[in-house]
């Protein structure tokens, strides 16, 4: 939406930001519609890029055609009043049928400028409202540990299998919504633990948080956790509207569109037949320096700032002071990807490397690279590859064990070996995951209530073997050194999203089996 159709909304703020599907089928349903909508805007820059260098080839000749008509007349006019006379004109017998002529072609002209200016407005007006669109409806739902759970982890396990040939398209498709979606909560979680050096940061959230009060878009999670009083309070209506719109929204947008170049004309001269193959180092690097310039032109020509009509100079003014820099932390945001450690550039790198794993593109993937994801980041920390500060709110958020990852249970009951699929951010422990157990002695059974596998039960763990009642030639035979497994496999097929999702809010903590109390 516009800048002018979303001012001073308290009276329906709550209302607004409290309309969350219930029902799990509708976050699926909602994802793919974000899907869909993205694809809209994928289809609209396509086609801005190969129409922008030629539209404003011609917008800037006809400006510059217009000006020198318009300055041509300006001297036979003013050379008139001053002599009285027309000039002498080199090449023409009367000035004043020149003069004619020249205003005739100024005014085609200046009509052919307006009328492409207005095409070009128009365009890049319907840009922003898709773009703006598509974020809205994402940060409509994005509220609490609950929806973002449930919405990173549906995403994750509808990842077609390795084996199918669409996987790579289908997770191009699903890898920007991923990210912006990990981008907020990242955010969000660092917003609390570290002072930016960014003034539209800094300056934005100083207006939006008092001192005196602690609030969380993760409230759902931080209350269910922890029961002090000095637990975070879920924000109110009008301080969440002003987070979502004033902040959230423009980091939204450098999310969903940090890769937009990469449809360019140029880039696919680049990627070639084949846009999933493996780059060389010269090729990859050709090819991110003309993803980030269109981008970049993306941005400030496909978009830019909206025209529209004011009732006064003053909200005229407001709006373009509040749009430029909304758009100048866009474009800051996603200059500074480049650059290691930045405080803007890590909100976006962290969630791109992660998805890189979750949501491969790579024709040779392998569903256990997922599992590797917690120790790249690490070890990109370590390296001071990346802010150590949001690397582990990262961490402390996914945990080693990704949302909708397979692992295998040591039940501590019954000391079968049951399979589990991991169902909630946030664990206590980054090694001990919050799950569903999806069996019950090796047969489909599924329960509202979840579980946090302990390391000590986790068959991911070599120790945890090593200490079990299991025989090792066991593990050999049957699992055969994989401990782990693809859940997207029977995601839907056997295990229904609609059943997986319903959760009582109930959790107990599977300890290691003790075959003497058996």
């Amino acid at each position: 939406m516009l800048l002018d159709s979303k001012s001073n909304k308290p009276s329906w703020a709550e209302e607004k930001l409290s309309q969350i599907p219930n029902m799990v089928s509708e976050i699926s349903r909602k994802i793919t519609d974000f899907r869909q909508s993205y694809r809209e805007l994928v289809i609209n820059a396509e086609a801005f890029f190969e129409e922008y260098p030629t539209d404003y080839k011609k917008l800037t000749l006809l400006k510059h055609k217009v000006k020198t008509y318009q300055e041509q007349i300006d001297y036979i006019d003013n050379y008139r009043k001053e002599k009285g006379t027309f000039p002498a004109i080199k090449g023409h017998s009367s000035a004043k049928r020149y003069l004619s002529k020249l205003v005739a072609q100024q005014s085609a002209s200046d009509m052919e400028l307006r009328e492409l200016e207005t095409r070009l407005n128009t365009q890049s007006n319907n840009r922003y409202e898709l773009l703006d669109h598509l974020t809205d409806h994402m940060l409509d739902l994005l509220s609490g540990e609950r929806i973002f759970s449930q919405f990173l982890g549906t995403i994750a396990l509808s990842t077609p299998s390795p084996k199918e040939k669409v996987r790579h398209i289908r997770n191009e498709k699903y890898k920007p919504i991923f990210i912006t979606a990990l981008t907020i909560a990242l955010f969000e979680e660092v917003r609390t633990r570290h002072t930016f050096d960014s003034r539209f940061l800094h300056d934005e959230l100083k207006k939006l948080f008092p001192s005196d009060k602690s609030y969380s878009l993760m409230a759902d999670k931080l209350q269910q956790e922890r029961e002090d009083s000095s637990a975070p309070e879920a924000m109110p209506g009008d301080i969440k509207l002003a987070y979502r719109e004033n902040i959230l929204k423009p980091l939204a947008k450098a999310a969903l569109l940090q890769s937009i170049g990469m449809h360019s004309p140029e880039a696919n001269d680049v990627l070639g037949h084949d846009r999933y193959r493996k780059l060389d180092q010269q090729e990859r690097e050709r090819l991110l320096s003309i993803a980030d310039k269109k981008t970049s032109d993306y941005l400030k020509i496909g978009i830019g700032i909206p025209t529209m009509r004011f009732n006064s100079r003053e909200e005229r003014d407001a709006y373009l002071s509040h749009e430029k820099k909304q758009l100048a932390f866009i474009l800051n945001t996603l200059k500074s990807t480049k650059y290691t450690g930045h405080e803007l550039g890590d909100l976006l790198r962290i969630p791109m490397t992660y998805a890189s794993f979750m949501l491969s593109t790579k024709q040779d993937f392998d569903y256990r690279q997922i599992y590797r994801a917690y120790d790249i980041l690490e070890q990109g920390k370590a390296d001071k590859a990346y802010n150590a500060v949001y690397v582990d709110c990262f961490l402390n958020m996914v945990g080693r064990f990704p949302l909708g990852s397979g692992i295998y249970v040591i039940q501590q009951e019954s000391g079968e070996i049951e399979r589990a699929i991991v169902s909630s951010l946030y664990p206590a422990d980054p090694d001990e995951p919050t799950c569903k157990i999806i069996t019950r002695r090796q047969i489909q059974f599924l329960s509202q209530a979840e579980v946090v596998v302990s390391k000590g039960s986790n068959l991911f763990f070599p120790e945890s073997r090593e200490a079990s009642h299991y025989e090792s030639e066991f593990f050999d035979a049957r699992y055969k050194d994989e401990f782990t497994w693809n859940a997207t496999d029977v995601w839907e097929n056997q295990v229904p999203a609609i059943e997986f999702w319903k959760k009582d809010g109930t959790r107990r903590y599977n300890g290691s089996f003790n075959p003497d109390s058996y």
